[in-house]
C-alpha cells in the first residue's frame, strides 16, 4: 500500500510540474502581426467586411483574410513564414 502512495505521489507530481511548464510557455505572448494585408492571398484585411482569421504559428501572430487560406498556408508554412520576413525587412527600410 506504502509503494502504491508512493507511486501516485510520483505520477501526481509529474502531471503538476507538466502543468506548470506549460501554463508558463502559454503565458508568452506571440509576436504580433505586422501587416494590414493577408500573408496569404496579400489582400487587405478585413476588405471583405469580415474579422480575420488569426492564429499563432510557432509564436507569431498569423492574420488571413478568412480560415479557408489556413489550409493553403499548411501546406507551405515555410514559404507564408519567408513572406512575411520579408515584408517585415522591406517595413524596417
Amino acid at each position: 500500500m506504502k509503494k502504491l502512495k508512493f507511486i501516485l505521489g510520483i505520477v501526481l507530481t509529474a502531471f503538476v510540474l507538466a502543468g506548470a511548464i506549460t501554463s508558463r510557455a502559454d503565458d508568452q505572448k506571440p509576436k504580433p502581426y505586422p501587416l494590414k494585408t493577408c500573408l496569404v492571398c496579400s489582400m487587405e484585411l478585413g476588405m471583405m467586411g469580415g474579422k480575420p482569421f488569426v492564429f499563432v504559428y510557432q509564436g507569431q501572430e498569423i492574420k488571413l483574410c478568412d480560415s479557408s487560406e489556413k489550409e493553403l498556408f499548411d501546406k507551405a508554412p515555410d514559404k507564408y513564414m519567408k513572406k512575411l520576413a520579408d515584408a517585415v525587412a522591406k517595413l524596417k527600410k
